[in-house]
């Protein structure tokens, strides 16, 4: 490819079909927890929207305690969490 055409590349992944690989996501198969769900829209050869439904998933992991502080004048105790 002529420059810029290789960084345009990597914000245009629809040049190389990509959204034609996804397809739907299912609870406790693809995602686990407390997820969102999005549906992405798609243009076919002939230009005509379509809608695949549960595209892409969001959730939010919970790895554990991060750090727990105790005050110990008080005896107060903050704690947060990884995700």
């Amino acid at each position: 490819p002529n420059p810029p055409y290789e960084r345009k590349c990597a914000f245009d992944v629809g040049d190389y079909g990509l959204g034609y690989c996804a397809n739907s996501l299912e609870l406790g198969c693809d995602c686990l927890g407390t997820i969102t769900y999005f549906d992405a829209d798609f243009i076919n050869s002939k230009g005509e929207p379509w809608k695949l439904a549960k595209a892409v998933c969001l959730h939010e992991e919970d790895a554990g305690i991060m750090w727990k502080h105790t005050e110990y004048r008080t005896g107060h105790a903050e704690v947060r969490r990884a995700r």
